[in-house]
């Protein structure tokens, strides 16, 4: 059918169903036109088969170069990173004791009860903590510049009475936090309500580290944080509030390594690239823009092996500026990283952790409790799981945020007008 008709053909049935009442707000047009996206993909056709051809190129090079760097010593790898100030990442001791650069997860199982049995054994007494956040953004449907910004978190003692705490608590911005002039023209960013739930996440998170310290427990704790702790995405923020950010992270670093608690930062889904850089830089290599680490180093992996720990060394998208982890101070080399294989399915998911953990011989027990956290919760840390059913804003909480501003303006006598945009969504959902 060709595209005048088919527009035409549409046409004619509406008519026919506003014509005899069968209409409604949901079958006036199809939310996907079906013909017409598979039009448009065809005609992308060419386009997605060069990505697919660059991607397939790039992984060849980059896996070649990969079976050559696991031949080296450290201190050969050391020698060819030196002249690059931001190679992407620096081999730790580790690397020498690590073939194909994998440390294998010896422990296997027959089922998975036998793992959960494992897992139980592994957590027993250890308290671990995780938080996470929630938002509500400001609407330009509102006259009423306002969000919120939930967070929730779970402190969980492992212990065999099952002693947990889980709790949340909500922050309201408003104008004063929200609105900025920009150009003549005043504007409502979401930015601050961005930088304010990471800011009492990790809050949250360095109060617990210091109560548990004081605590002093039987075993281990471990707090997890739902975030890379290289916070790359601040380079792209104006200066005050990168340096809220990069504070933000530093006070959870200090005071990690102040306690001795061990911080983890879980990322499930990682597109980081710091092998792929200290590849290019180890070998010269052509800048690769298709393919991450996770699923480079992720290739052979079974369930619980990691790669060995390297320290962070990530530069800037701007090589013309310095990158965020330059101004880590006396943590500029102090975060690093591991890929730990959680999902037989997917690649692995990339653990930022402070380098004392490495350095204080931690680590080995830290990634066992993130393995058991991620058995109890069927492919991702369960601790992190339950912080965010807790916080998690569903669509009928934000319309009772939405209706409890408009009446609170109402009665204080404030201007809370609804656009005709926002009114006429009302009605039709």
């Amino acid at each position: 059918m060709e595209h005048g008709v088919f527009i035409r053909h549409i046409q004619c049935s509406l008519f026919f169903r506003l014509s005899t009442g069968a209409a409604t707000a949901h079958d006036v047009l199809p939310m996907i036109l079906r013909q017409q996206v598979l039009a448009g993909l065809q005609a992308k056709r060419a386009c997605f088969r060069a990505f697919n051809d660059e991607v397939r190129t790039e992984t060849e090079t980059y896996a070649e170069a990969l079976g050559r760097l696991a031949q080296m010593t450290r201190d050969e790898l050391d020698v060819r990173l030196a002249s690059t100030p931001t190679p992407g990442a620096l081999p730790t001791p580790e690397f020498s004791s690590a073939p194909d650069l994998r440390v294998n997860f010896t422990q296997r199982w027959s089922n998975h009860e036998e793992a959960r049995q494992w897992a139980s054994e592994i957590l027993l007494d250890h308290p671990v903590f995780a938080v996470d956040g929630s938002q509500i953004p400001p609407s330009s449907d509102m006259a009423l510049p306002v969000a919120a910004v939930q967070i929730a978190w779970f402190d969980n003692r492992h212990t065999r009475d099952g002693r947990y705490t889980k709790d949340a608590a909500l922050d309201l911005l408003g104008p004063d936090e929200l609105l900025s002039e920009f150009v003549g023209e005043q504007q409502i960013s979401e930015q601050p309500v961005n930088l304010r739930r990471f800011v009492r996440e990790a809050e949250a998170i360095k109060r617990w580290m210091e109560d548990i310290a004081a605590e002093a427990p039987r075993r281990m704790p471990l707090a997890l944080f739902d975030s890379s702790l290289v916070i790359s995405f601040a380079d792209r923020l104006h200066e005050e509030m990168r340096a809220a950010y990069i504070d933000a992270v530093l006070d959870l670093l200090r005071t990690s390594e102040r306690t001795r608690v061990p911080l983890v930062g879980y990322v499930d889904t990682s597109y980081a690239r710091d092998l792929v850089h200290m590849l290019a830089n180890c070998f010269e290599l052509r800048e690769a823009g298709r393919i991450d680490d996770a699923r480079l180093a992720g290739e052979g992996m079974q369930w619980g092996d990691r790669t060995p720990f390297f320290v962070c060394a990530r530069g800037s998208a701007d090589r013309r500026q310095p990158g965020v982890l330059e101004r880590f101070a006396e943590y500029r080399r102090g975060v690093g990283f591991v890929y730990l294989k959680t999902n037989s399915a997917s690649p692995p998911a990339r653990l930022d952790v402070p380098c004392w953990v490495f350095e204080t011989g931690l680590l080995d027990e830290t990634l066992d409790l993130v393995r058991a956290e991620v058995i109890v919760g069927n492919g991702y840390p369960y601790a992190l799981e339950a912080a965010d059913a807790a916080a998690v804003l569903s669509a009928r909480d934000r319309e009772a945020f939405r209706l409890m501003v408009e009446k609170f303006a109402e009665r204080e006598g404030i201007t809370a007008r609804v656009s005709q945009k926002a009114a006429s969504k009302s009605r039709r959902r």
